[in-house]
């Protein structure tokens, strides 16, 4: 009787996620559950155009 890891529980503790995704393995993919850092950088057009200086 052969012992050991499956072919997925290796897959999931030892690929990255650069691997995971060129091999369409998003599912595995972990994710960061930071929404307070994305919304905080979102400007609307017109606030992009207020402060910046055109030339």
């Amino acid at each position: 009787m052969v012992e050991g890891m499956t072919v997925d529980e290796f897959i999931m503790t030892n690929a990255d996620p650069l691997w995971l995704h060129q091999n369409e393995m998003w599912k595995l993919i972990p994710v960061e559950e930071s929404s307070e850092n994305m919304t905080a950088s979102v400007r609307s057009p017109a606030e992009s155009f207020d402060d910046d200086i055109p030339f």
